[in-house]
C-alpha cells in the first residue's frame, strides 16, 4: 500500500507534557518485509527524551511507486499551547539512495505549506529490515490556523504546488520564480530585476545549489599563468560536480550556466528560494601561497557570532576540506601553495562579520572552497586537465553526499578566525537574454 495523499479519516493527535507554542519531531522510517518504507512520527518531551512513536493510519510507501513523485501519510496533529498544529509525512523514492522524507504543516486557509527537509532525511534501501531510524529534527512553529475546524471525513488541500519556486529558462539561465503571469512567471533576474518569461523547465527544489564563482566580461577571477581563467574554470568543475551529483540521485542547481555575471545577493537568494540543504562557492585561488608538499584548500564556513561557527555549515566545510585535500594529495609531483592557517576556517571583517558576500548573504548553509592556487604554475597545469576535475568532482560530491545522508564531521578545522576585508565585489553586472 503506498502513502496516500490523505486518509478520509483523520489521523492521531500527539499532546506534549507541558505543552509549548514550539515544538520539536523528528520523522522515523524502517524497512519492512514486505517490502517498502513505513514513516512514523516522534515528538520531543524535553531532557534529551524522545517520545513513543506517532503512526499515521497510511504511512507505507511501496517499492513500485514511481521514483520521485512524493506521497504523503494521513495527518497527526501536535496538540500545542497554539492549538493543534496538523502535520503529515511527505515520502519519496530516490533511485539507488532509498527513500527521502519529509514532513508538511497545514496552514491558513486548510493549505498545506512547503515540505520541511530534514538534514538527515534518507533511508538507504539496503539497512537492516524492521529497524527505525530518525531523521534530524524539525520545528513545528506558530501561527498555524485551523479555522474552520477539520471535520471528519474532510481532506485538507494537498495537490502538489503548481508554481515552481524557480525555472532554467529557454536560454539556460536558472532564475527564482517570484509568481505567474498569464500563462508565463515573473522570475528575478540575474542582475536582480524581474522580467517576464513564458516558460521553462521548472525547478520545485533543489538539495545543493552549486555556485560557479565570478562571471562576465569585468570579473575573471583569478588568471593562470597558462592563460586559465578561473571564471571558466570554476563553471566546468560545477558542472562536473552537478553531473556526478545526478548520478547519485542527488539533486543540484547551477547558480550560474554561462560565462555572464550575476550579483552575489541574487545566487544566495536562489538557494534561499529553493530551500536548498546548502550553496557551495566554486573557486580557484590567488596569489600563492609559500611552497607545500600538501595542497593547500581553504574552506571557509558561516559564523553565528564572532566567537562561534555556524554547525551545519562547518560540518559542511569539514566534510568538503576532508575529501578535497584526500583526493588532490594523490595527484603525483605537484608543488602546491599554501597559506598560514588554511583548512576549514572563518574569515571575518575587522567588524566580526563574515567577510565573503557568498557566505553571508545566504539563510540556508553556506560554504565557499578555494581549491588550490590558480596562480601557482605547477597547480595551474594540473587545474587545465581532465583528471582534476573528474577527481575533484568525485571528491566533492563524496563530502556532499556524506552531509546529506551521515552524522561525520569532517576534519581540517581551524579554530581561529582570519581577519581579511577582501575587495567588494563588482557591481557591474549586465543582463543577459532568458530566452
Amino acid at each position: 500500500m503506498a502513502i496516500v495523499l490523505v486518509s478520509a479519516v483523520l489521523g492521531p493527535i500527539c499532546s506534549f507534557a507541558g505543552a509549548q507554542s514550539e515544538v520539536q519531531v523528528r520523522i522515523a522510517a524502517r524497512r519492512v518485509a514486505a517490502g517498502g518504507t513505513e514513516v512514523a512520527l516522534q515528538p520531543y518531551e524535553g531532557g534529551n527524551h524522545w517520545g513513543d512513536l506517532v503512526l499515521p493510519a497510511e504511512r507505507f510507501l511501496s517499492d513500485d511507486v514511481e521514483i520521485g513523485r512524493w506521497r504523503y501519510s494521513s495527518p497527526v496533529a501536535l496538540q500545542t499551547l497554539a492549538g493543534e498544529q496538523w502535520v503529515r509525512i511527505a515520502a519519496r523514492r530516490v533511485g539507488t539512495r532509498g527513500t527521502e522524507v519529509a514532513l508538511q504543516q497545514l496552514g491558513e486557509g486548510l493549505g498545506w505549506g512547503d515540505r520541511m527537509l530534514p538534514t538527515r532525511r534518507f533511508l538507504s534501501s539496503d539497512v537492516e529490515i524492521g529497524r527505525w531510524r530518525s531523521s534530524s529534527p524539525l520545528t513545528i512553529s506558530p501561527p498555524v490556523t485551523l479555522s474552520p475546524p477539520l471535520d471528519a471525513g474532510e481532506s485538507p488541500a494537498g495537490a502538489e504546488e503548481d508554481t515552481p519556486r524557480g525555472l532554467i529558462t529557454p536560454r539556460g539561465v536558472p532564475v527564482a520564480v517570484l509568481g505567474r503571469v498569464g500563462s508565463g512567471y515573473l522570475v528575478r533576474t540575474p542582475c536582480g530585476n524581474t522580467a517576464e518569461v513564458s516558460g521553462g523547465q521548472p525547478i520545485y527544489g533543489a538539495q545543493i545549489v552549486l555556485d560557479p564563482g565570478h562571471g562576465g566580461w569585468w570579473d575573471t577571477g583569478a588568471v593562470g599563468p597558462n592563460g586559465l581563467v578561473e571564471r571558466d574554470l570554476n563553471l566546468t568543475l560545477s558542472r562536473a560536480i552537478a553531473k556526478e551529483l545526478a548520478d547519485r540521485d542527488i539533486s543540484a542547481v547551477l547558480a550560474r550556466t554561462g560565462s555572464y555575471g550575476s550579483l552575489l545577493s541574487v545566487r544566495a537568494a536562489l538557494a534561499d528560494d529553493l530551500r536548498a540543504d546548502a550553496i557551495i562557492s566554486i573557486h580557484h585561488n590567488a596569489p600563492t601561497g609559500r611552497r607545500s608538499s600538501t595542497p593547500g584548500t581553504e574552506v571557509y564556513v558561516q559564523s553565528v557570532s564572532r566567537s562561534e561557527s555556524r554547525a551545519d555549515s562547518a560540518r559542511l566545510g569539514g566534510l568538503l576540506y576532508e575529501e578535497i585535500t584526500r583526493a588532490l594529495n594523490g595527484f603525483p609531483n605537484i608543488s602546491w601553495g599554501r597559506h598560514a592557517g588554511a583548512g576549514v576556517l572563518r574569515v571575518l571583517l575587522p567588524d566580526g562579520h563574515d567577510a565573503y558576500g557568498m557566505i553571508r548573504h545566504p539563510n540556508v548553509p553556506a560554504v565557499l572552497i578555494e581549491y588550490g592556487f590558480l596562480s601557482n604554475p605547477s597547480e595551474a597545469a594540473l587545474f587545465a586537465t581532465d583528471g582534476y576535475i573528474s577527481v575533484a568532482a568525485n571528491a566533492t560530491a563524496d563530502a556532499i553526499e556524506a552531509y546529506l545522508t551521515t552524522d561525520r564531521p569532517g576534519t581540517g578545522f581551524v579554530s581561529r578566525p582570519r581577519v581579511f576585508d577582501p575587495a567588494s565585489a563588482p557591481s557591474l553586472c549586465e543582463e543577459v537574454a532568458l530566452e
